[in-house]
């Protein structure tokens, strides 16, 4: 103990004494406080991850069993009529351009002449040139040594 400690009147004492009481409740109730709140963290988090995990499967039930239609409501009265959805047109195929050669068949079987017909070649397209330019000159590479070589040998 130092002489300041040695030398505290009973008041100061007393004082004190209240001080570190008042000082213990203080931190009881800052401990319950953050036990509290480290409590709340760990609920949130788990209800929001509960959320997440049910949205997500509801969305992926969704995506892979698209829900059934339900059948609208028909009373006696009243006549539903449904119409069939309308077919997607199919995409149309592009007819190729074909050449057409006329070959005459032998004179002996008959006059007609045969149609036959020929794809016409595709043309190739000349691949691009690519052309690079050097320069006639480089430039000659920096000196790592900056001259240190000549200066340690006197060259």
């Amino acid at each position: 103990m130092t002489e300041a400690q040695k030398a505290r009147s009973p008041q100061q004492l007393e004082i004190l004494a209240k001080a570190r009481a008042k000082a213990q409740i203080v931190r009881a109730e800052n401990a319950d406080l953050k036990r509290k709140e480290k409590e709340l963290a760990k609920a949130e988090k788990e209800k929001e991850k509960a959320d997440r995990k049910k949205s997500i499967t509801e969305r992926y039930a969704k995506l892979k069993d698209p829900p059934l239609e339900a059948e609208p409501y028909e009373s006696d009265d009243t006549e539903v009529v449904e119409q069939p959805p309308k077919p997607k047109p199919k995409p149309k195929v592009k007819k190729t351009k074909k050449r057409v050669v006329v070959v005459p068949q032998s004179e002996s079987e008959s006059e007609d002449e045969e149609v036959v017909y020929v794809a016409a070649p595709r043309k190739k397209k000349a691949p691009k040139e690519r052309v690079v330019y050097a320069p006639e000159n480089p430039p000659a590479p920096p000196d790592p040594f900056n001259g240190m070589y000549e200066k340690m040998f006197r060259l």
